[in-house]
């Protein structure tokens, strides 16, 4: 079962919010990870408003500054994703 799977290793967002990413990942699957990426960017973007960024990868390090109550980072098995709004 994907909810097994999915390992959530920081958040700082509504639940709705948190639960839309989750989902949205796990109805997306398999893609690849710059289309999961820009497509989870896009819905946030239409949903939530302007500036969310996203990143899909198994292997990346990341510094970022967010807005409070919008961020989220998590694996889905061995994908991780982190999306959050700057600006």
């Amino acid at each position: 079962m994907a909810e097994d799977r999915i390992r959530i290793e920081s958040y700082d967002m509504n639940e709705d919010m948190k639960m839309r990413a989750i989902d949205f990942i796990l109805a997306s699957q398999p893609e690849k990870a710059e289309d999961l990426a820009k497509k989870l960017k896009l819905d946030f973007d239409q949903k939530f408003n302007c500036s969310w960024q996203c990143v899909v990868g198994k292997n990346f390090g990341c510094d970022i500054g967010f807005e409070d109550r919008h961020y989220i980072y998590f694996y889905i098995g061995t994908l991780a994703i982190l999306l959050w709004k700057a600006g």
